[in-house]
């Protein structure tokens, strides 16, 4: 009899949590556990019915998923396959109801196996987007933010009224993505490499050394545009406790102008393939 009320109990518990669990609702295995493929089918049905994703899954066998974060409201799920293959299959998975039939694919990739997809601009520069909304509205400096991967920006403005942003790659070729806005709202985008210039930004900071005295520093460089097509290296040099502003003009190279409109950055992509509501596209570094 003692040891029958303690399994009557565990019994009923057993019970009660089954009976608690809501209809419909995933019950995902712990890691490792089970067919991967099934587990991802179960977590997001919308997988098993789009040909792109069961068409990868069926050329490379068993496979790893899993979940990484784009911004707010959507998530990449991330399919690699468990041999050797040097690609992975990534895809742009809106946050919906997808075991109440809400379509939540957008966008699906081909990347390298140790590639990682890029963060949603608003989450590389929370302050600034949360102080200018109207940067989310750019799909320029969208695309600029997640495929060239600026790694800082700078804010200056003009007049009470006026608000130059500068958003900044530097730790390759020298590119800017330079917003102009007019209140809250953007006023004009331009964007610039260095590529495109007589004198690039080694050429620049050389310049702004010379004569200077020794243990002399560039402490910063960005790109001005004066005028709608004077461009200017602005470079911060410190010597010790003393910092200098040089200007260093550089000329559009010959053939060159700058870009007033989205600068094309899709071009990292190549489009291959065209679903219901998304592209594949193969991601090129």
């Amino acid at each position: 009899m003692s040891r029958s009320i303690p399994l009557l109990v565990l019994g009923l518990t057993v019970a009660a949590l089954i009976c608690n669990i809501p209809a419909g609702a995933v019950v995902t295995p712990l890691p490792g556990q089970g067919n991967q493929t099934w587990i991802l089918f179960g977590v997001h049905p919308n997988a098993k019915t789009n040909e792109t994703i069961t068409s990868f899954i069926a050329e490379h066998g068993e496979i790893r998923w899993h979940e990484g974060t784009y911004d707010h409201t959507h998530k990449y799920v991330y399919i690699v396959p468990a041999n050797a293959c040097e690609e992975q299959l990534v895809y742009l998975n809106r946050i919906a109801d997808e075991h109440g039939g809400e379509p939540s694919i957008e966008r699906i990739w081909i990347i390298g196996r140790d590639e990682a997809m890029p963060l949603a601009a608003e989450l590389r520069f929370p302050k600034i987007f949360a102080k200018f909304p109207a940067l989310s509205n750019d799909d320029g400096l969208r695309s600029y933010i997640e495929n060239q991967s600026p790694n800082r920006y700078e804010e200056a403005t003009s007049k009470p009224s006026r608000t130059q942003i500068y958003f900044i790659s530097d730790t390759g070729v020298f590119t800017e993505y330079i917003v102009v806005l007019s209140g809250r709202e953007i006023a004009s985008t331009t964007y610039v490499s260095e590529e495109n210039l007589t004198v690039g930004r080694a050429e620049a900071e050389a310049q702004a050394l010379s004569g200077q005295f020794p243990g002399a520093r560039v402490e910063n460089i960005v790109l001005k545009i004066y005028g709608g097509d004077r461009t200017v290296w602005e470079i911060t040099v410190r010597t010790g406790q003393k910092t200098d502003i040089v200007q260093i003009p550089s000329n559009l190279a010959p053939g060159q102008s700058l870009r007033t409109t989205a600068p094309g950055f899709g071009a990292a992509f190549v489009v291959i393939g065209v679903g219901a509501g998304f592209a594949l596209c193969r991601r090129r570094g």
